[in-house]
């Protein structure tokens, strides 16, 4: 895998986020090889659990990669990545076995996606989360905006949503974006902890635990999915949009 490695740690498999010159930004390749490495460990038996986590401190995920989006040649093409995008996100809230994210510094837009999958979402004191899709002229995809509104409330995902400001590591947990709040130092004892306290109970009531607490979720983002696509590649085709990526590769 390219952008992706994995380790094991006897039944629990570290998926790791491993293109760190573009901070782990999601291009289509990448979103292909999450797709079929959640495929891969959902079939073998002796994965139990896995953690989602970076390769770098730098970013857990930084989001969508934005030379793939200014890249887009026409509506077709930006709907065809949206669509990519919706299909990982729901293959990962359909894996059914337990999930934990470790998000150690950013995790903005999409890349808190990843992480919104998760049962347990571990974020250390480096950890920054941000949704600055508006300022890009986009929106979210319905996977997102729901899972944001069912972890933190509909008045604060407006807020995160609308203003794009960055939640440090202590405001993400009051805000319930993360479950823990840790040291970097900590990660694998955290994690053992952790990991063992999941893994006490049986395989079967946990994949039933998942299946259930994220079904009603699943149904509301199934029905929206697709025009979710269309609204991201309207908005992909239009001047402003172009304008505003244009700007932000002439600020970087």
């Amino acid at each position: 895998m390219k952008h992706l490695k994995i380790e094991t740690h006897k039944n629990r498999f570290d998926l790791i986020l491993n293109r760190p010159e573009k901070f782990n930004a999601l291009n289509r390749d990448f979103l292909t090889e999450l797709g079929k490495a959640f495929q891969d460990l959902e079939e073998n038996g002796n994965c139990r659990l896995v953690v989602l986590k970076s390769g770098t401190q730098q970013a857990f995920c930084s989001g969508v990669d934005l030379e793939a989006l200014h890249r887009f040649s026409s509506i077709e093409e930006a709907r065809s990545f949206a669509m990519l995008f919706d299909e990982t996100m729901m293959r990962i809230l359909k894996f059914p076995k337990p999930l934990i994210a470790v998000i150690d510094g950013l995790a903005f837009g999409g890349g808190f996606a990843l992480a919104s999958a998760a049962d347990l979402r571990i974020i250390t004191e480096n950890g920054k989360i941000a949704f600055p899709a508006g300022r890009l002229g986009a929106v979210l995809p319905p996977a997102l905006t729901f899972m944001l509104n069912a972890l933190v409330g509909i008045g604060v995902s407006r807020d995160l949503l609308m203003t794009g400001r960055k939640v440090d590591a202590a405001e993400a947990v009051q805000l319930r974006l993360a479950n823990r709040l840790i040291k970097s130092s900590q990660i694998e004892a955290v994690l053992e902890k952790e990991v063992g306290n999941i893994l006490k109970s049986s395989d079967m009531a946990l994949q039933m635990t998942r299946r259930i607490t994220n079904q009603q979720l699943l149904v509301e983002i199934e029905k929206y999915n697709l025009t979710g696509a269309e609204n991201f590649a309207f908005l992909a085709s239009t001047k402003e949009w172009q304008t505003r990526i244009a700007s932000f590769f002439k600020k970087a």
